[in-house]
């Protein structure tokens, strides 16, 4: 029998390692929809909570990286504009589901970005995914389409708008990333890091102080406050300053070195298929922080079992069929 040479046992833990980070990952998504759903039933604005724990975590990330030798041009190209526009949009429109929806139910209805993303590369990029994949697709769609069937329609079709919205800011993200010259000349987690500092740092910032002026219109009557618009009181409201604190110089910072990290070990593919897991996990995780008094939602909604199980084999048929070609 042939001994593995040092190099392919590096090789074996760094996939090992790839996998518990991407493991932990799908821990992270979960936790953060029971932190948006507390931040909520504490009475901090989405939008303000959302722009603070993104600028904290652009901070703590750019504390470790150093803001590097083109910080500027970086900052001040559009392809990041619109990197950073979408990145926010993502968190802001979860964070907005959750008003409505339960964590788990948010986080289901972010899987629409997995069949959205083959539907805009076909449309946009005439990218031919294959037969097998539009089949893990639709199934995807389907499993999310069983919410359709198990929440108030009269009360939560905005929930459901946010998370369609998320979802659609998940795609585009994902393609301005793509094309974006910086991230795709950067080649360690280090650098991806950096340039996600500072991309979420210049949009989040130009975007808190859009916020902090439509306050004054709140202030003098001419807007009313709204999940979409903020009061003065909100930009200092001190629950919504400590959770984002925690989210952002913890979770936030730890869920993007945890993605950077397990994409370059395990591949992006792989990285998807544990993603499959996080409507499930955030069911797991939503029962334990409604038991410990968190939360206040459904302690386990076994009706969205389904259609996390349908999601998960759509995700394995869409890899499965990527793989053979």
């Amino acid at each position: 029998m042939q001994k593995e040479t040092p190099q392919q046992q590096a090789g074996h833990g760094e996939r090992i390692s790839g996998w518990v980070e991407a493991g932990f990952y799908v821990i992270a998504i979960a936790i953060l929809g029971v932190m948006n759903a507390f931040a909520i039933s504490q009475g901090a604005h989405p939008i303000v909570f959302i722009l603070y724990s993104l600028l904290i975590a652009a901070a703590g990330m750019l504390s470790v990286t150093g803001l590097g030798n083109e910080a500027v041009p970086i900052m001040l190209s559009p392809r990041s504009w619109i990197v950073g526009i979408a990145a926010i949009l993502v968190e802001i429109c979860y964070c907005l589901a959750l008003v409505t929806l339960s964590p788990a139910e948010g986080t289901l209805v972010l899987r629409l970005s997995i069949p959205m993303a083959l539907v805009v590369g076909w449309l946009v990029f005439h990218r031919s995914p294959g037969l097998g994949a539009w089949i893990g697709a639709g199934i995807v769609g389907a499993g999310v389409a069983t919410l359709l069937w198990l929440v108030d329609l009269n009360s939560q079709t905005i929930g459901l708008f946010y998370g369609f919205l998320a979802a659609a800011a998940i795609c585009l993200r994902g393609y301005a990333s793509e094309f974006h010259p910086w991230n795709r000349a950067a080649r360690t987690v280090m650098a991806k890091m950096q340039i996600t500092g500072l991309v979420v740092l210049v949009t989040g910032f130009a975007c808190l102080i859009l916020v902090a002026a439509s306050t004054v219109l709140v202030a003098s009557g001419y807007l009313e406050r709204s999940s979409l618009f903020a009061a003065p009181s909100d930009l200092w409201h001190w629950p919504t300053l400590v959770i984002a604190l925690l989210m952002g110089g913890l979770l936030f910072t730890a869920m993007n070195y945890l993605q950077l990290s397990s994409v370059v070990k395990i591949q992006t593919e792989n990285f998807i298929a544990t993603s499959a897991f996080m409507p499930l996990a955030a069911l797991l995780m939503q029962s334990l922080a409604v038991s410990a008094g968190i939360i206040n939602t459904t302690m386990f909604d076994w009706r969205l079992v389904p259609g996390g199980v349908l999601v998960i084999i759509g995700v394995l048929v869409l890899i499965a069929s990527r793989a053979r070609r």
